[in-house]
């Protein structure tokens, strides 16, 4: 179908597309599909003016940037595709006070949360749908994610292999909870279909975009090249993998997603004990704070409407801020610091707690929980992770200690269940 017969098909909608040149074309995040405007038609008059500006200026954009794409006159919101507002995106119609508002189903886990049908002291999470989300690919790919280091002779440091040790953990204390989990993956294998040789048409308009001032060149050098390749390479692990996950998710209907990962600072390419850094730091991220940058996308902006009218902020900080107070408690790691980071921006009453516009956070649907664990090259998790998963307890360091993946299963399992209102009691190691 032509753009102009797409436009036709949408004239009459709730949401107009703007009669502009031809010349006025959407723009994209690499890999994303066309946004689907009619789908917030769903969301007239489901929430008030001053609830819609407070989660802008307090969690979705709080520089201020989603203001420079939209006019707000009385209770109609107007979106534009560019900061000049010649290209018109949608137009969505407030409720003028909470009387008025139209019902908006709820979220799934407001929903359970709410009724908590089927759950019992002994199972409080029954009826509870929990995702697990391993962060990375692994196996004969973890080089390419740059998600692998050894030292010296020591076991191979794998962030996948780590991440699933502590998602199988959790997976099984929360289902002894009575909780329903299920999975992105399983396997170290990727979950999308396709491949980084598959995408060089879609790693050229990333390195030339239309309109910039980059002139793709007749011929590639053997060094552009390599630059091409490695394009390939992270939008199919960091981009298409993710998306190809999102799309699971969709069908699962979670009510709650965890994305499980381990932290790191930089490491070099022969890595040494002593470049080990002295300190592992925590963070939960929720979904938000969105750049300036990003909101140039149609997508993006697109996405940060869906969730803020979806309305999974609440349960995501409460489960985020619940998870943080477990891994504080048990690790005892300070928190990131993020001062000079525009990226992330602290959230809540919980300094552990950053939101941050990560791409599995913006496209999985329902609430979100992006966990980072401790970091694989500090001094004081290194030799825990090289010691493996294993049961009771080992001397490192000349200290007893419990599995580090068993622990963080644990901090999961008791930050959901006490989230929920249930006893954490039960959900201790054995």
């Amino acid at each position: 179908m032509s753009a102009f017969l797409r436009w036709l098909s949408l004239v009459g909608s709730v949401v107009v597309l703007a009669l502009l040149p031809f010349s006025s074309r959407a723009e994209l995040s690499p890999l994303a599909p066309e946004p689907d405007w009619g789908a917030l038609d769903a969301f007239q008059e489901t929430m008030t003016r001053e609830e819609f500006v407070h989660w802008i200026n307090t969690l979705f954009s709080p520089d201020g940037s989603f203001w420079k794409f939209t006019v707000i006159n009385g209770n109609e919101v107007t979106l534009f595709g560019d900061k000049e507002h010649t290209r018109l995106l949608c137009r969505l119609r407030l409720a003028p006070d909470l009387e008025s508002q139209n019902p908006l189903r709820a979220t799934m886990v407001s929903a359970w949360k709410l009724s908590k049908a089927g759950a019992t002291n002994a199972k409080p999470l029954r009826g509870l749908v929990v995702c697990l989300d391993p962060g990375h690919i692994g196996g004969p790919w973890a080089k390419m994610e740059g998600r692998y280091f050894r030292i010296g002779s020591d076991p191979p440091v794998l962030e996948a292999e780590l991440n699933m040790r502590a998602a199988r953990h959790a997976a099984k204390l929360l289902e002894s909870e009575g909780a329903t989990v299920v999975w992105t993956k399983r396997l170290f294998e990727p979950v999308t279909a396709l491949r980084p040789a598959s995408l060089r048409e879609e790693a050229l308009a990333v390195l030339y975009p239309v309109g910039s001032a980059a002139t793709m060149p007749a011929s590639f050098s053997p060094e552009l090249e390599r630059s091409i390749v490695r394009e390939e390479e992270v939008l199919f692990y960091r981009n298409a993998e993710i998306r190809a996950r999102a799309e699971l998710v969709a069908k699962l209907h979670p009510d709650l997603t965890l994305c499980i990962h381990f932290n790191a600072d930089k490491w070099s390419s022969k890595p040494t004990r002593a470049e080990l850094i002295p300190q592992s730091r925590l963070v939960a991220f929720v979904h938000g704070d969105y750049s300036e940058e990003e909101l140039m996308y149609d997508d993006q902006k697109w996405d940060l409407l869906f969730k803020l009218f979806s309305r999974t902020s609440i349960p995501e900080a409460e489960a985020a801020e619940s998870i943080a107070k477990q891994m504080a408690a048990t690790w005892n790691y300070p928190p990131e610091n993020y001062a000079n980071w525009s990226a992330a921006r602290r959230v809540g009453p919980s300094p552990y707690v950053f939101a941050r516009n990560l791409l599995a956070n913006r496209i999985y649907r329902g609430p979100v929980v992006f966990v980072e664990g401790p970091y694989m090259n500090a001094q004081d998790a290194y030799d825990r992770i090289i010691a493996g998963d294993y049961e009771g307890t080992r001397i490192i360091g000349g200290q007893p200690y419990r599995s580090i993946f068993a622990e963080y299963g644990e901090i999961l399992a008791r930050g959901v269940t006490a989230w929920v209102g249930g006893p954490t009691s039960a959900v201790v190691h054995h």
